[in-house]
């Protein structure tokens, strides 16, 4: 958590630095820009207004004559420009205010107070309300004949009649014998000028202000959710697609999130898909290995188990055919061939029927019986070989048991119960065979009494073919494996059948047990 809380803080200050940066970096160079050029670009586009307007006054006094003074007096407004026009050497025009006059035809060029009066009678003759502007040197030449030279026409220049004064002035020719002089005064214009700087700087700073503001709110808003998905993207690159992006913008954030969103669960499939057939596949390869193990194990088993037989047959074989012996002998050698024989058809009856078994190939045929009658019929088959030993044999099982599965092999896994029972248990002792009720199946228990097995062995005594060495076993009395399979062809069929099975040492003896569904 903390982590990304300094993460968050970084990159807030990152961008935070990144935005006013440009910000102070723009109203900077905006405010040098109007501090050094916004003048004389001012300057320069009033220049151009003034030519302009003397194009246009021209245009006007030729076309009405010179008698339009309303066209004259809005163009000199539009433009905020002080106009005088002479012709032949009188003033016909002038745009100051309240004005329009008229040199008198009597004038006294001694004088530098000129008297003029109104077209409308506004000012006596012999009052004067007048004074030539004294910066307008060329009014005075024009009123005096004195034509302009032809290279300052239509040219504005700038004119300092004292340090505190500038003005810009133009003089051109409307027509033959008629001028134009347009002037402007500098200050009003520097007057612009400062208001127009002191306007930008105020709206710079609060321009900055409100970028300060607004980057604080932008870094708050982006930060938090690129964090999101930085996260994301970290969570998915270690193979975790379970987080998802939450947010709702719907900006190219949002569109982003979104894609990430549909990309972790097209991986998530993907991966799940993946997994599932690595599984698979897996499951294929242990199920490979361990064939490849039974085919080893069972060749071994077969060249191991029909060994003796063999031997024993190749050898009395051999008497029957060399040796010179009296028919009783024939006979008992012939016995012992037999009785090897049907040890060896047994011994690959079994070994097939665990290959099969092993590799899925054998099928049960299951069916609803009565597991009490089945035992009844092994209680009559193994009647004569507990009488021989003496064994007390008991049998706890309900009148009836009807149960699920294949009864053929059900009893084949029951009699190799009660056989190795019977084979351990010394002479005089029991055997007890019961069911517990486990409510939906029944656990089939064969007790025998007689010696324990060790727990090291326990589950090692349902693999195929093994055979506790008894040198290592707790009691040398107890060894399992020999001509028959066994417990690993038990074990074989009762996972067939989807049950359980296992051995425990009891008090006296040892209990082998298996389970089997009710019906």
């Amino acid at each position: 958590m903390m982590a990304n809380e300094e993460r968050a803080l970084v990159l807030k200050f990152k961008a935070g630095l990144y935005v006013g940066f440009f910000t102070i970096f723009f109203i900077i160079t905006l405010m040098v820009a109007v501090g050094f050029g916004f003048e004389r670009y001012y300057y320069s586009m009033k220049k151009e207004a003034m030519v302009e307007a003397s194009q246009k006054i021209s245009n006007i006094y030729r076309k009405e004559g010179g008698s339009d003074e309303s066209s004259l007096d809005d163009l000199s407004q539009q433009y905020a420009l002080d106009v005088l026009i002479v012709d032949q050497g009188k003033l016909v025009y002038s745009s100051r205010p309240g004005r329009r006059v008229h040199l008198p035809m009597e004038k006294d060029i001694q004088d530098e107070e000129v008297i003029v009066q109104g077209k409308e009678n506004e000012a006596a003759a012999d009052k004067p309300v007048f004074r030539l502007p004294l910066h307008i040197a060329e009014l005075r030449d024009l009123l005096d004949g004195k034509m302009p030279e032809e290279e300052v026409l239509g040219k504005v220049q700038l004119y300092k009649d004292t340090p505190d004064f500038e003005h810009f002035n133009l003089i051109d020719r409307v027509q033959d014998g008629a001028y134009v002089i347009i002037s402007q005064s500098v200050a009003p214009l520097r007057e612009n000028i400062y208001i127009v700087q002191r306007f930008i700087i105020v709206c710079g700073l609060i321009w900055l202000v409100l970028a300060i503001i607004g980057t604080i709110l932008l870094t708050q808003r982006m930060t938090q959710p690129l964090l999101e998905l930085k996260n994301l993207a970290v969570a998915m690159a270690h193979l975790d697609f379970s987080k998802r992006w939450k947010g709702n913008f719907n900006d190219e954030i949002g569109e982003l999130g979104d894609s990430i969103n549909t990309l972790a669960n097209q991986l998530n499939v993907a991966l799940t898909a993946l997994q599932q057939s690595n599984t698979e596949l897996q499951k294929q390869l242990d199920k490979a290995k361990e064939v490849e193990h039974m085919r080893k194990s069972f060749l071994s088993a077969v060249s191991h188990e029909l060994k003796t037989p063999l031997a024993i047959i190749q050898g009395y074989a051999e008497g029957l055919d060399t040796l010179d012996i009296d028919k009783e002998t024939q006979q008992r050698y012939c016995a012992v061939i037999r009785s090897e024989t049907q040890k060896m058809d047994k011994l690959v009856k079994d070994l097939l029927n665990l290959s099969r078994l092993e590799t899925d190939s054998f099928k049960l045929e299951q069916t609803v019986f009565d597991f009490t009658a089945l035992a009844e019929e092994s209680k009559a088959r193994f009647a004569k070989a507990l009488a021989d030993k003496h064994i007390l044999a008991k049998w706890e099982l309900p009148a009836e048991m009807n149960v699920y599965g294949d009864p053929e092999r059900i009893d084949t896994i029951l009699t190799n119960f009660l056989s190795n029972a019977i084979d351990y248990t010394p002479v005089g002792r029991h055997i007890h065979v019961f069911a517990d009720d486990l409510g939906k199946r029944y656990r089939i228990c064969v007790y025998n009494e007689g010696s324990h097995i060790g727990e090291e062995y326990q589950q090692r005594i349902w693999e195929p073919f093994y055979k506790i060495d008894s040198s290592r076993a707790r009691s040398p009395k107890r060894v399992f494996g020999g001509p028959r399979l066994g417990p690993g062809t038990l074990a074989a069929l009762v996972k067939l059948h989807g049950e359980t099975y296992g051995v425990r040492n009891e008090k006296d003896g040892v209990t082998f047990w298996f389970t089997i569904k009710k019906r």
